[in-house]
């Protein structure tokens, strides 16, 4: 005789799933229940809901946790939802001691089943925003993935933050992995994965097996685009067998997966890019002009910064430097005062140039207007000076002085402090003090600009000042002349008194370097476009001859919305109210 598997409640509810989902192949224990029996245990799931619900409610009135026990006794379990036709709910909310509440289900079901747009049929993608510490990711997102891996017609794919990626896996594993029995595949793609064709075709075939197994794909914008860029390279690199599996992939998924994306705000900025550069690096176009143009600019930002934040108080954050050869902290709130700004900018710069007067409205009139054209002083100009004009437009009437002073240092860019990270420029930054791994910003100018500023604010490091002097001391023809323009923006006291001149700087003085020299020149401008001058931007500074470039777009593309049933997107904004 063979021995009887001890039936207990966890085995009942993984069979009651099972046959609710009319999977009868993976009832592994040959168990059968009747409609009465069905019905019984659901009865009794739903009692130990409530049970649990009490229990929860008893805890916070024993903690006196008195406005947590009534919003607790207020949320009427199943109201607007019948367990019998959501089981994986019911599951859900046994497993994770919760109680389902009223909204979740209205947004969950507005999700499922959209409202279709009379206009046009064919437009089933929504958007909810919904404000934080609603169950958005711990409640709905498992609720929407159960409920759309239903049947084997649609391979969920949730979409995350490459920064949430490890959190949202583990919660959902935690989630869905029990008594759901429902596997969470984590999908990761990046250029340095060189794919052969044998293992495209595994991968294809493991997704084809997680939609019959109703298993639930989680990954990243990242990897998605990194995905379709990396099947344009193979492609490119003449590697068709597979290149031809990787878009047979891309166009299963399109016809089968279902998309939900949480915090879809961050997910489809405009700001997002993932850019696949092609071929040898090259120096920027205009070379060194194109950063000491910046310089320039930027000091021009300095002189005019005062005055700009007492005329737009409410619209600029604006302080004041304790030296006046540092950079203050001055960031744009919004538009309304860039165009003053840029009006100064523009003005200071061309009278210090010497053009005729007709000249320099032609020039500024291409520079601050994108819509003017700049073929008309082609001819009138050498190809130097016509790169700087484009220079200043681009920063000007383009925004990208705009863009750069409206970032936040330390929480949108800064340099990448990680000694693993062998870069000096500025990088993107996904929050206070912490950089966005592998990324780097796509604009040039952008980046220089960005660059300037990161290191006006934190200064230069002790051995950044060394490698300053020591090329002032060894390389330089005139170091007094070069030294002289650092110390002339300081003010006079008597500790400049002391190292004003080049002849009394004595490198090897371990106490002068320390409390004298080097605190009084960290956030000198000149000193420190020296130092990028010659230890940064030459080595870092560079382009490509060619990009591959995906967005945001590409997520949510025409091909995209037409081939798949239903895209949702979730979206969470504490301001709302």
């Amino acid at each position: 005789m063979g021995l009887v598997l001890r039936i207990l409640p966890t085995t009942l509810i993984s069979v009651f799933q099972q046959i609710w989902l009319n999977d009868n192949e993976l009832n592994v224990l040959s168990l059968h229940l009747t409609l009465q029996q069905r019905t019984l245990l659901g009865g009794i799931m739903v009692n130990w809901i409530v049970e649990q619900q009490i229990e929860r409610a008893l805890n916070f009135a024993n903690q006196e946790k008195w406005e947590d026990f009534e919003k607790e006794i207020l949320n009427v379990p199943h109201t607007n939802w019948i367990p019998s036709e959501h089981v994986p709910w019911l599951i859900l909310e046994l497993e994770m001691n919760i109680t389902i509440r009223e909204i979740q289900v209205q947004v969950a079901g507005h999700m499922i089943q959209p409202m279709l747009n009379e206009n046009n049929a064919s437009v089933r993608n929504i958007v909810m925003q919904m404000n934080m510490g609603e169950g958005k990711t711990s409640v709905i997102l498992p609720m929407l993935a159960l409920s759309l891996c239903s049947s084997s017609l649609s391979l969920v794919r949730i979409i995350v933050l490459k920064a949430l990626f490890p959190m949202n896996y583990q919660s959902l594993r935690y989630k869905l992995g029990g008594l759901l029995n429902r596997r969470v595949m984590p999908f990761a793609c990046r250029r340095d994965m060189n794919f052969s064709h044998v293992q495209v075709n595994k991968i294809f075939d493991r997704l084809k097996q997680g939609l019959h197994n109703l298993d639930i794909v989680l990954t990243s914008p990242e990897d998605i685009l990194s995905f379709d860029l990396l099947t344009i390279d193979k492609c490119r690199r003449q590697e068709f067998d597979t290149g031809r599996s990787m878009l047979s992939i891309q166009s299963w998924m399109k016809t089968f997966a279902r998309d939900v994306l949480d915090e879809s705000d961050e997910i489809l900025h405009v700001k997002y890019q993932l850019i696949y550069s092609i071929g040898r690096q090259q120096q920027v176009d205009g070379g060194v002009e194109r950063w000491k143009t910046i310089q320039y600019v930027l000091d021009l930002v300095k002189q005019h910064a005062t005055n700009i934040a007492q005329q737009y108080n409410d619209d600029v954050f604006y302080k004041a430097s304790e030296r006046q050869s540092s950079f203050p902290e001055f960031r744009l709130l919004n538009h309304r005062p860039f165009l003053e700004l840029c009006r100064r900018i523009a003005s200071d710069w061309i009278n210090q140039k010497s053009y005729r007067q007709l000249d320099q409205q032609l020039i500024l009139s291409s520079i601050l207007d994108t819509n003017s054209s700049i073929n008309g002083l082609v001819d009138q100009f050498p190809h130097s000076t016509i790169q700087s004009f484009l220079i200043m437009r681009g920063l000007l009437s383009s925004e990208v002085l705009f863009v750069g002073l409206k970032k936040r240092y330390r929480v949108n860019f800064g340099v990448n402090q990680n000694a693993k990270f062998n870069r000096l420029m500025a990088v993107p930054f996904r929050a206070k003090d912490v950089a966005a791994e592998n990324t780097e910003f796509g604009h040039p100018d952008m980046a220089i600009v960005l660059t300037q500023i990161s290191y006006y604010y934190k200064g230069l490091t002790d051995s950044q000042m060394v490698q300053c002097f020591n090329r002032l001391n060894q390389d330089e023809s005139d170091p007094e002349m070069i030294y002289d323009q650092w110390i002339s923006l300081e003010e006079e006291n008597n500790i400049i008194a002391s190292i004003k001149q080049w002849k009394r700087v004595n490198l090897k003085d371990y106490q002068q370097r320390t409390q004298l020299l080097f605190p009084t020149l960290r956030y000198n401008m000149l000193v420190i476009n020296y130092f990028l001058n010659h230890f940064v931007f030459p080595q870092e500074a560079k382009q490509f001859p060619h990009k591959l470039v995906a967005s945001a777009w590409d997520l949510s593309s025409d091909v995209i919305i037409l081939l798949q049933p239903v895209s949702i997107f979730i979206h969470s904004n504490n301001a709302i109210t």
